[in-house]
């Protein structure tokens, strides 16, 4: 079994591979803001994207492509799920940035915390 470290960089390498393959050869970076909502009773959730990458110095604002989007919606809520049992946090935003030298970054805002 994977420690949760490893399993939560296994899960943003996953939104990476979906945000490069999303973005054109020449984009010099991007990022994604992956907010994540979930109901308290009936174990309802919904995710919502908002994607960008820079060309030529220029932001663009764009759509993840409909094929490789479709985990998403998967992926967060696990992510979600994994960080609340390791660390306790509710994190309602998870942004990840691809950088022009090609690391990866991740922050989560916990603003949006609900108390159980």
């Amino acid at each position: 079994m994977h420690n949760p470290l490893e399993s939560q960089r296994e899960l943003i390498d996953q939104l990476y591979r979906i945000m490069k393959g999303s973005c054109p050869d020449h984009a010099s970076s991007a990022i994604c803001r992956f907010e994540y909502r979930h109901g308290s009773d009936d174990g309802s959730f919904s995710v919502e994207e908002a994607f960008g990458y820079v060309i030529d110095g220029a932001p663009v604002s764009a759509l993840l492509k409909g094929d490789l989007a479709t985990p998403v919606h998967h992926i967060i809520p696990e992510l979600h799920a994994l960080m609340k049992a390791h660390t306790g946090g509710d994190w309602a935003e998870c942004t990840v940035k691809i950088n022009e030298d090609g690391t990866v970054a991740a922050s989560f805002d916990y603003s949006g915390q609900t108390q159980d």
